[in-house]
């Protein structure tokens, strides 16, 4: 997929986001989350679902942000597919995931993440963009 790339790791996964924009970066930081949990394209957006988190800091944000949707999908079966950003700021995110509940015969499921990782978690800009890496408990 164009919106994120793969990284090596030696026992868990990770992946690098860079976007114009600190909204983007959220957006397809939980767009790679899903893809890299299931065929993002079979997960059809039917259940909107309000997720607002807090944290200290935009880096904790993101953490505690994808952990919320991991949280869905392991407690409460979501998968998801898109997200909209309702309010943002660097320590305050209110966000509708959109998605469905998991069905084991039309979803293929690629990774089992346990968990989002503090581990080389930095939202930092390179030039005109923002990037980051995350790396994903498996």
């Amino acid at each position: 997929m164009a919106f994120y790339q793969l990284l090596e790791h030696t026992a868990d996964l990770g992946i690098r986001v860079s976007e114009k924009d600190l909204e983007s970066i959220f957006i397809n930081s939980a767009r790679a989350m899903s893809d890299l949990i299931a065929d993002l394209s079979t997960i059809k957006p039917v259940i909107p679902v309000k997720i607002k988190v807090q944290a200290q800091d935009r880096d904790e944000l993101l953490k505690n942000w994808l952990s919320e949707l991991l949280y869905h999908f392991h407690v409460k079966e979501m998968l998801f597919s898109k997200f909209d950003i309702e309010i943002f700021d660097d320590k305050v995110i209110s966000s509708i995931a959109t998605g469905e509940k998991v069905c084991d015969t039309r979803h293929s499921f690629k990774n089992d993440i346990k968990a989002v990782t503090f581990h080389a978690l930095n939202i930092h800009r390179t030039g005109n963009q923002l990037s980051t890496d995350i790396v994903f408990d498996v």
